[in-house]
């Protein structure tokens, strides 16, 4: 026993020495793993910051495309600094280039004391931070930096004409090709009056400014004003300063400033510059006796603008004077939807419109876009037309019926926006690559025996909400063919009666191939996701020089309205895909050689196609025709579309949960 428990000790002791030696085995190895992780997670890290800091510093760097927005202070459109400056730069801004501007300028002196105050070397790409000291700098030597404001604003799109940018404090006019920005970003940029300059330094170095703004609010409380500040520009080639401003009342006008006060009589003309001078202000109130109007005159004292009710603010600073309209919202509106809507439509589409305009007049005064005018809109289409010489009974019975109704989403003013005419079923925010807004969907406006097209095997609803149109080459989930519907001229739609419900365009795509590849450049250049270059293979290319001579193209996607969100146009050496509506129509219109309404009627206003639901015949010689239906960017309202159902017996509150579903109309007190 005991020599037997003795071995037995023995072999214990040696498994328990074994084991313990195997488990140390075991921890160093885990432990060198675990190093080895640790220092593979730190080179990673190292690897990913280096490249997220590389990335950083590409985006603070300035592309020299976005000079031709910049330098629209000094007066040269964009065309001319493209066709002057930008052919003699590289991709992005250098101090060289700082050097060409200057001189191009004559600013010698001005040079010298740039280069003492900042340092650049000719190569080094410039941040966008020292570009912006630069641009400051030159702004201030040339007298012009009280032109220039700093605002924040958050992208929403570019309007439909793609000249404007929609933010959340207004539309700005801009040189689309200087505008990179990235929906529902938040920007600090530079503005001169209406007009979009350029981006100023990036967030984060504002912040460290500490002059960042908060975040906009995206939800905007239901509050109907009482009055509206306009910019009037109208009437002064939609231009806000003016050297001198004369104006005359239809009744007797009371002018006050500061202390002083003077009557005019009715008809007499007040030089407003002149009393300004004798009353030593830079600020007049106007307002017409009697409800009487106010108007601008020349100096022979004839109106030169419409007839204004309400009062007129006149400002003055070094640039000039501006008028801002103060008037009572409703009468407005008597003003903006004659503007916006034929007198000649249905007076419940006129009420539809009415609410509209109402609810996108709360919208901006709440974001008080023009606050540097003490004005919350301006009279163009940035905000709403407003064109009191257009007021007629029916506008004004219309704003009358729905006085103080604007459309609510879930206790907040709903987002709203109309165009003319649809193909037959409108669009969502997809067609903007935009985020998804619940009640701006595509639905249909296809009426009578059509409202019941099959789509996959089932039927529309009462209103045709289901009937979803696809092309054939969408396989077994295909409903109506899309090429076939665009065609046909004898669709029951409420919009029928638009002259553009169908028409036709000629392009000539071979002729203008040059044209439209520099289109494609500059969008890539500016990283905009509109478009996509690809080399036959399918890899990324970075510019159109590889593309070659131009084959063919096709709609490679479209929504479920049937408007185009992918056209595709074949090159020998590769293709591009172009993925915005707006982007797509104003690229073809570079080639579009005729234009045609459903009439038959030769179109010679638009230099676009009027709308992306489209369908292509395209020929061996490089021509296409087009076949479409629509005019604007379908998202929202159609007003022929409202016109025909008000016509069908629709009443305004049916028209606007159609085409604005799960909204509500609120607002009245």
């Amino acid at each position: 026993m005991s020599r037997g428990g003795k071995r037995f000790r023995k072999y214990r002791t040696y498994g328990v020495f074994r084991e313990r030696k195997i488990r140390t085995k075991i921890r160093v190895r885990l432990f060198l793993l675990l190093l080895f992780c640790v220092v593979l997670s730190l080179e990673v890290g190292y690897l990913t910051n280096k490249s997220a800091e590389q990335e950083k510093r590409e985006e603070e760097r300035v592309l020299t495309a976005e000079l031709a927005g910049y330098l629209q202070l000094l007066s040269f459109s964009p065309a001319e600094t493209r066709a002057w400056l930008l052919t003699d730069m590289g991709t992005y801004l250098t101090g060289a280039d700082v050097d060409l501007i200057l001189d191009f300028l004559e600013l010698d002196s001005f040079a010298e004391t740039l280069h003492a105050e900042v340092s650049f070397e000719d190569e080094e790409e410039l941040s966008r931070r020292k570009w912006c000291v630069i641009y400051e700098e030159m702004a201030e030597y040339l007298g012009m930096s009280d032109q220039v404001q700093v605002v924040t604003i958050q992208y929403l799109g570019m309007l439909a004409d793609e000249n404007r940018v929609m933010a959340d404090s207004g539309n700005y006019d801009c040189d689309p090709a200087s505008v990179n920005f990235v929906y529902g970003e938040t920007y600090e940029v530079y503005i001169s009056g209406n007009l979009l300059l350029g981006l100023r330094a990036g967030t984060e170095e504002a912040e460290a400014d500490g002059t960042a703004s908060e975040e906009p609010d995206m939800f905007i409380e239901v509050s109907v004003p009482d009055t509206v500040r306009v910019l009037l520009t109208q009437d002064n080639n939609e231009s806000v300063y003016r050297d001198n401003v004369r104006i005359k009342g239809s009744q007797p006008l009371q002018i006050s400033g500061g202390d002083h006060t003077y009557e005019a009589d009715a008809d007499d003309v007040t030089e407003c510059a002149s009393l300004m001078d004798e009353w030593e202000v830079n600020e007049l109130v106007a307002e017409a006796s009697e409800d009487g109007k106010i108007c601008v005159v020349n100096e022979e004292g004839s109106a030169v603008s419409s007839w204004y009710r309400g009062s007129f603010h006149l400002y003055r600073n070094e640039s000039g004077i501006w008028i801002v309209n103060e008037a009572d919202l409703e009468e407005y509106l008597y003003g903006v939807v004659p503007g916006e809507m034929p007198e000649s439509f249905a007076g419940e589409a006129l009420k539809a419109q009415a609410v509209c305009a109402r609810t996108y007049a709360c919208y901006l005064v709440a974001k008080s876009g023009y606050a540097e005018y003490n004005a919350d809109i301006n009279d163009t289409t940035d905000c709403q037309v407003y064109l009191p010489s257009k007021e007629n009974e029916k506008a004004a019975a219309a704003v009358e019926a729905t006085r103080g109704m604007v459309l609510e989403y879930q206790g907040f003013l709903a987002t709203i926006y109309y165009f003319s005419t649809s193909c037959g079923y409108t669009s969502g925010m997809e067609v903007w690559q935009a985020a998804e807004i619940p009640y701006l969907t595509g639905i249909s406006l296809l009426s009578g025996a059509d409202a019941y097209v099959a789509v996959s095997g089932e039927e529309n609803d009462e209103n045709g909400n289901e009937g979803a149109l696809s092309s054939e080459e969408d396989g077994e989930e295909a409903g109506v063919d899309f090429d076939s519907f665009l065609r046909d001229t004898e669709v029951d739609a409420y919009d029928a009666s638009s002259r553009y419900f169908r028409w036709e365009a000629k392009l000539d795509m071979a002729s203008a191939q040059e044209e439209v590849k520099q289109a494609l450049a500059a969008e890539q250049k500016k990283g905009s996701s509109k478009v996509a270059l690809s080399d036959s293979a399918g890899e990324t290319l970075i510019d159109t020089d590889g593309l070659g001579e131009y084959v063919t193209m096709s709609v490679a996607e479209r929504n479920s309205s049937g408007v185009v969100t992918d056209l595709r146009i074949i090159f020998a050496g590769g293709f591009a895909d172009v993925c915005h509506e707006n982007t797509i129509r104003t690229i073809l219109g570079l080639a579009m050689t005729e234009l045609t309404d459903k009439n038959g009627d030769s179109v010679y206003t638009l230099d676009m196609l009027p709308s992306a639901a489209i369908s292509l015949d395209c020929a061996n010689d490089g021509t296409c025709r087009v076949y479409g239906g629509g005019l604007g960017h379908g998202i929202g309202m159609s007003q022929y579309g409202a016109d025909g159902m008000a016509r069908a017996g629709k009443s305004c509150e049916e028209i606007l949960e159609k085409f604005f579903p799960g909204t509500e109309i609120g607002g009245v007190e």
